[in-house]
């Protein structure tokens, strides 16, 4: 198969990133043979490698945070953390790494896209999230419990968020829905203490 037919098999995958395994089964072929076609595709510029047995076929960029669950498969994922409120101004620094929640375990995966930062939530923490142009991004609400959810299971209680710019749609009752969410007693005293210590500061608009 040529070069040109290889690549438009490809692009008739509907996901503009997918495995070695899928690029395998959708070319009909063997999983060495669909890397060495996915290889001598991103020589040529047409593919690009995401990380080992990952790629990209769009013919255009794509997001870096548009492929987080694709990172964490076959666990669900969602940009949350400093990513997500920079996403919604709700704080000015735009961080270096993409800050991931997940079921999945915590670590940190380098990409030629980025780097992002895996954080595990328990199953009854996930969620809060909403699709935005491709990408599944939390809520400012959710992205403030995450942040200080997370710090305070570390053993980071004092841990501080930068300052918040909260939007006039920023529900406190949506927050404290997902702190009464957390089994524990203390973890919940301690994360509610310090979401009240963020608020204290933060500019409404």
């Amino acid at each position: 198969m040529s070069a040109a037919a290889t690549y438009a098999a490809l692009r008739r995958v509907s996901s503009p990133v997918l495995t070695t395994q899928e690029a395998a089964a959708a070319l009909r072929t063997s999983h060495s043979a669909a890397s060495r076609s996915l290889s001598t595709l991103a020589a040529q510029g047409l593919v690009r490698r995401i990380r080992h047995g990952l790629w990209s076929v769009a013919s255009s960029p794509i997001d870096p945070r548009s492929i987080v669950a694709e990172l964490t498969r076959p666990f669900p994922a969602y940009v949350s953390f400093q990513s997500a409120l920079a996403a919604h101004g709700t704080i000015d620094q735009i961080p270096r790494e993409i800050s991931v929640a997940s079921l999945d375990k915590p670590r940190r995966i380098e990409t030629t896209l980025a780097t992002y930062a895996i954080h595990r939530l328990p199953p009854d923490l996930f969620g809060g999230f909403e699709e935005r142009a491709g990408v599944a991004l939390a809520t400012v609400e959710k992205a403030i419990f995450d942040s200080l959810y997370v710090a305070c299971a570390s053993g980071d209680p004092h841990r501080r968020l930068s300052e918040l710019d909260l939007p006039a749609t920023f529900s406190r009752t949506r927050l404290d829905g997902w702190v009464a969410r957390i089994r524990t007693a203390r973890l919940r005293a301690l994360v509610g203490a310090a979401i009240a210590r963020a608020l204290a500061h933060a500019e409404h608009d």
